[in-house]
């Protein structure tokens, strides 16, 4: 878990420690500087999120075989179109988020740079 991510300890032990526990809360807010790994961390945990094994983190099941060749249909990340992330980007991610999981037992979207939503 977070092998690849250098830095950052004290974050991906609370991060690890809501997965072990399952007190996964319904959204959290990655924020920083650019270039220090919000969305690498963000992803790594969408991943044992989504992991359908006991232990959370296996890289073998078909979520983790899935989310590495980012075809798991669990997860979505939604990027902003030009300047800003536009109204029917939201719009889409909102009707999408009614759709049932098809291989985890959850959903997970990543809203990159957030702070790109136009009005």
């Amino acid at each position: 878990m977070f092998n690849n991510i250098l830095g950052n300890d004290k974050i991906k032990e609370l991060l690890k420690n809501s997965i072990k526990l399952n007190k996964i809360s319904h959204s959290y807010l990655f924020l920083g500087t650019e270039g220090i790994g919000k969305k690498q961390i963000a992803k790594e945990f969408a991943k044992m999120i989504l992991c359908t094994d006991s232990n959370k983190y296996c890289d073998k099941c078909k979520s983790c075989i899935e989310f590495d060749t980012n075809n798991n249909p669990d997860f979505n990340i939604i990027e902003p179109d030009g300047n800003s992330l536009k109204i029917e980007q939201i719009r889409e991610f909102q009707n999408r988020v009614y759709e049932k999981p098809i291989i985890s037992n959850r959903k997970v979207y990543i809203i990159n740079d957030s702070d790109k939503m136009t009005r």
